[in-house]
């Protein structure tokens, strides 16, 4: 499926703001990181080998680079293209200078080191970095005493990024709502415009037709935010 990004969703978001774009990323982004477990990981380890820009899991081998980092102490996140002390070659940084410069109106994405909270997570910044990437990519949290790294997963099987029918994409949003905070309207639209399906922005609702089927999301503004009140699939 070719590459299709965050930032061309047809629908109005701010992209100076976090959880908009966090919003716009999540479904499609979760949905690939459970096909990547089932499909490369499963239950093999991983190894890391930065310099070379290299990840396995198993017998499973890919291109990656990093995003950045978590330390346990200080609870703080740190972009790769700001860890200028780390000897590693600067093109091994490379998804966190993408990242970068395309959302150069998004503070988080500016600032090199800032506190981590409940919404600002190495996973949550890697699914928008994944998200504006110009390559089909996933990410992976490799753990280490003090802190974990995040990197960039190239070249993974075209079949993690394939369309899912509505009925799964569906089934898959409202897993979703029900643990992640976020703007249920951005989050349908940018899990709709990822998979590849056209919709119609009624303002309220969010309407798709796929194979004779429309999947249609209702939706209520609170406090700045929309909250979705009903999903309909005929």
């Amino acid at each position: 499926m070719e590459k299709i990004s965050i930032l061309s969703t047809p629908v109005n978001f701010d992209k100076s703001d976090y959880l908009s774009l966090l919003s716009l990323a999540a479904g499609a982004a979760i949905s690939r990181q459970k096909k990547m477990g089932e499909l490369v990981i499963g239950e093999n380890g991983w190894n890391v080998d930065v310099k070379n820009r290299r990840i396995k899991f198993g017998e499973n081998e890919f291109d990656c680079g990093i995003i950045g980092s978590e330390s346990y102490q200080s609870n703080t996140w740190l972009w790769g293209w700001a860890n200028t002390e780390s000897g590693v070659p600067e093109i091994c940084f490379a998804p966190s200078r993408r990242a970068k410069r395309n959302l150069p109106e998004c503070e988080e994405f500016s600032t090199g080191k800032f506190m981590l909270d409940e919404i600002h997570t190495g996973h949550n910044l890697s699914m928008i970095t994944a998200g504006i990437s110009e390559k089909n990519v996933c990410y992976y949290r490799c753990p280490y005493d003090g802190g974990a790294l995040f990197v960039q997963i190239e070249g993974l099987p075209e079949e993690i990024f394939a369309p899912i029918s509505l009925d799964e994409l569906a089934r898959e949003y409202i897993d979703i709502i029900g643990s992640f905070y976020c703007d249920h309207k951005l989050l349908a639209a940018g899990f709709l415009h990822q998979n590849g399906c056209s919709f119609e922005d009624g303002g309220s609702y969010i309407s798709a037709t796929d194979g004779g089927r429309t999947l249609r999301f209702d939706f209520e503004e609170a406090d700045g935010l929309f909250r979705v009140i009903n999903i309909s699939l005929q």
